[in-house]
């Protein structure tokens, strides 16, 4: 059956608008705005994160139930570039902003609970987590320190689940002897400890989380070249749990340790999540990232260390400078192959190779 084009699939179009929320993100103190840092924060967070997050989600769902979303997907794109929109403009009108973002929530959760995928609906929940979050950060309910260190959660979480099974397609297409999957609980409670205590009980078990995710990792070091940037954008979550260790021992000032978990962590994960839908598809091989998506990835990490250093350093404004552009520059050549996707039939899955078939089948 012929596929539509990509731009007619949530992981082409939400992708895209994350890509250029992320590129513009940088510059927005550039713009005449009455709170640049809370922009700065829910562009960020709820923008480039939130978008890349539904794009992701949607695309899931669509597996999980084989039901479409009760609304287009350039619909749904457009709410919820005109939320993002809003909330610059607009920034204290809480309903404004969050009513359009709403609706793409729902259209993410209502299929799955139609389809009766209890065991899906706590990712599902995201999206309209996200919006709960938004509400509250502008009733000033929860700081917006928090919001980093839940997305790095949410990464641990979908991350955990993800890499296991993309490595177990990949032996499997590689005719190699599979591996137990290790359990996720262990990662996800050290990191619920961490995030509800700040004294030494939750700092060690953010450590210990953070070793964890190293451990998730490190099967993707031989993998092939998709998996093995997945693995590494996997892995820079463990650089952002490190940085709140060293934060809240007084080695790291509070902003590197944020910036390690929105731009290092988010960023690269995102990156390598996303460019799975434009990578070469290699028969035989799979997934084949283009040496775009690589640079792309190298220099988020880059943005990730120039952004940290100029936290560190005094004066800081070429740090800054380099970090934005390098990020900028990251970004638009992600969406440089992306774009180039979009006319493109949607190639199936989106988000990995076709699987092998059993031999007895």
């Amino acid at each position: 059956m012929r596929r539509g084009p990509l731009i007619f699939h949530a992981a082409g179009v939400f992708f895209a608008l994350a890509s250029i929320v992320a590129a513009v993100l940088p510059w927005l103190w550039l713009l005449p705005l009455v709170d640049p840092w809370q922009a700065h924060v829910r562009l960020g967070i709820f923008g480039f994160g939130g978008m890349a997050v539904s794009g992701y989600l949607l695309t899931a769902q669509r597996a999980w139930t084989r039901q479409e979303a009760p609304l287009p997907t350039l619909g749904l794109a457009a709410l919820a570039l005109g939320a993002r929109l809003l909330a610059l403009a607009e920034p204290q009108s809480t309903w404004l902003v969050c009513l359009p973002s709403l609706v793409v929530a729902l259209a993410t959760l209502l299929p799955v609970l139609q389809a009766r995928r209890w065991d899906k609906v706590p990712l599902a929940l995201v999206p309209l987590g996200l919006v709960i979050a938004e509400g509250a950060l502008i009733w000033q309910q929860i700081p917006a320190a928090a919001l980093p260190l839940a997305m790095g959660a949410l990464i641990l979480a979908v991350g955990g689940r993800m890499i296991p099974a993309f490595l177990i397609e990949e032996r499997r297409r590689r005719g190699l002897p599979q591996r137990h999957a290790a359990s996720m609980w262990p990662g996800l409670v050290m990191m619920g400890v961490g995030a509800a205590s700040s004294g030494a009980i939750g700092t060690s078990a953010l450590a210990v989380a953070a070793l964890w995710v190293l451990h998730r990792a490190w099967g993707g070091l031989g993998a092939w070249p998709a998996n093995q940037m997945l693995c590494l954008g996997y892995a820079a979550l463990a650089a952002g749990l490190l940085g709140i260790v060293a934060a809240r021992l007084g080695m790291l000032p509070p902003l590197a340790q944020v910036h390690l978990l929105a731009m290092g962590t988010m960023g690269s994960m995102v990156a390598a999540v996303a460019a799975r839908v434009s990578m070469r598809r290699i028969e035989g091989i799979g997934l084949v990232p283009l040496t775009r998506h690589w640079i792309a990835l190298w220099l988020i990490l880059a943005a990730t260390g120039a952004r940290c250093l100029a936290e560190m350093t005094t004066p800081h404004h070429a740090l800054m400078t380099m970090a934005g552009i390098a990020w900028s520059a990251a970004w638009l050549l992600f969406l440089s192959a992306h774009v180039a996707a979009l006319r493109h039939p949607a190639p199936f899955p989106l988000l990995s190779a076709e699987r092998v078939r059993s031999r007895l089948a």
